[in-house]
């Protein structure tokens, strides 16, 4: 195979692997754990990494320091300093490994010139070569989805969970708790175990009805795998010089 032609393959090896490795990071610098409190203290929420409620606790003595009917409010306010605690911790993380001056050189693109590694490539998905003349196309089928999803915003599906009693009711969708309501009546006289374990029941069953996550990006990945791993081939093949 002509050098400078091998040379050109190795970089776009190169920057395929390095896209990779920052989308990898961008996912995994979501903290596992955040949890927030509302303004007296007294209601606590922990979010997961994919932002949804995990956790929900109500405190001893909360009446000292609110209203029953603002109980659902300040479960909210809670969720709302998690989610600051979240990001403050996501951004933090990026800046530790400087993603956004590596993500700046990667989208510059890779220089002319002959090929030079500045060290290890960074980790690419898994794959296989491919040699079926359908390959092509399911990687242009996946990317079309892929680009669809992100040019149209996806359709919001709101889901709602309640205690046995229905006294508690949360709504949940994909990017976390947008609503609590807790009957002021019924929580006037309730202890905060109580009021928690109806907060907690509502959630699960909330969360049992949330729609799994879309497998579009599992599929892009395993396909960007194959790619890489079918361009590597083609990039090692000898010329027809080549003894």
């Amino acid at each position: 195979m002509d050098s400078d032609l091998t040379q050109r393959l190795q970089r776009l090896q190169q920057r395929a692997a390095e896209l990779g490795q920052l989308a990898s990071e961008l996912a995994s610098a979501a903290p596992e754990r955040s949890e927030g409190y509302d303004a007296s203290g007294r209601v606590s929420v922990v979010l997961g990494r994919d932002g949804l409620p995990t956790d929900i606790q109500v405190r001893d003595r909360w009446q000292d320091r609110m209203e029953p009917e603002q109980l659902g409010q300040a479960v909210l306010d809670a969720t709302h300093d998690a989610g600051q605690a979240a990001t403050q911790a996501f951004t933090g993380s990026l800046d530790e490994r400087r993603w956004w001056r590596r993500r700046q050189e990667a989208d510059a693109g890779p220089q002319e010139g002959p090929f030079r590694s500045n060290g290890p490539v960074p980790r690419s998905p898994v794959g296989r070569r491919q040699l079926d003349g359908e390959f092509n196309e399911k990687i242009m089928r996946t990317l079309r989805a892929t680009a669809s999803q992100a040019n149209e915003p996806s359709p919001v599906v709101e889901v709602e969970g309640t205690d046995d009693g229905h006294h508690v009711m949360l709504t949940l969708n994909s990017g976390g708790l947008s609503e609590c309501f807790i009957e002021p009546d019924w929580a006037r006289n309730r202890t905060a175990s109580l009021i928690t374990d109806g907060l907690l029941t509502a959630l699960r069953r909330a969360r049992r009805k949330l729609p799994p996550s879309d497998g579009v990006k599992a599929d892009l990945d395993a396909l960007i795998g194959d790619a890489l791993a079918t361009l590597n081939a083609f990039a090692r093949q000898p010329t027809s010089g080549d003894s």
